[in-house]
């Protein structure tokens, strides 16, 4: 049996249940961004776990070289339409090193880390980020803040969208957070389970030592406000590569 974001990121309910995010949102997050490191035009840029390519698009227009990949061939196949001489995309599993020592900024944006059921493994995603940095680089997680999502407990939601109700149930286990969603298409009662394992500050603060990083900034939403670990909404960490 495959895992669960090799079968749900590729379905096309999912782009469906998740049509609403906010990509002007995003693209007002990376030009803060882009001003507060600075990343300097014209820089080697990696996407990971780039979905349909909403970053990686933004981050070309401002004038960067950028690489995306995603596991989702279908993603990707849609991403193929934007390439240009300074934008491509790939198909590739994150927990394998990508490239060696070759870009300014690795991010990994909109919470794509913790996919995987075992700190090992999500670790070595983890890892393969510092490796593909070049030496000066800097590396950029996108995360919820695990201890603000663990306080306000479990959740069950209801929508319609495009003719189809979604039941999204979300509950925690030991070391994850999980939403179970569930509707009915083309006859049929389709359930998906998404599963995120909860990895909080000083979690990454170990990743980051383990991998030879150095933490330089921390932030707690998208207007890049301080991180609090009981009130920000995000966990934004900024690590880079030693020279």
């Amino acid at each position: 049996m495959k895992p669960w974001y090799e079968t749900w990121f590729d379905s096309p309910y999912y782009h469906i249940l998740y049509h609403h995010r906010d990509g002007t949102e995003a693209a007002a997050f990376l030009d803060r961004l882009i001003g507060q490191l600075p990343m300097r035009s014209g820089a080697r840029v990696l996407d990971v776990a780039c979905g349909k390519g909403r970053h990686s698009i933004h981050l070309n227009k401002r004038g960067f070289d950028v690489c995306g990949f995603d596991l989702s061939k279908a993603s990707i196949a849609h991403n193929r339409q934007f390439e240009n001489d300074r934008l491509h995309f790939f198909v590739h599993d994150m927990r394998e090193v990508f490239r060696v020592n070759y870009f300014d900024y690795v991010l990994n944006l909109f919470s794509s880390f913790g996919y995987f059921e075992s700190e090992r493994e999500n670790y070595n995603a983890f890892r393969a980020n510092a490796v593909a940095c070049k030496p000066g680089g800097s590396i950029i997680v996108d995360f919820f803040n695990a201890k603000k999502v663990c306080a306000a407990g479990g959740n069950t939601v209801e929508q319609e969208i495009d003719g189809i109700t979604f039941t999204s149930r979300k509950y925690f286990t030991e070391h994850h957070v999980r939403k179970e969603v569930r509707f009915f298409a083309g006859g049929d009662e389709r359930t998906f389970t998404e599963q995120v394992r909860l990895f909080n500050r000083d979690d990454f603060h170990r990743f980051a030592q383990k991998a030879g990083l150095l933490v330089l900034q921390e932030y707690g939403d998208y207007q890049l406000n301080p991180f609090d670990e009981a009130r920000s909404d995000r966990y934004i960490l900024v690590a880079g590569k030693p020279a």
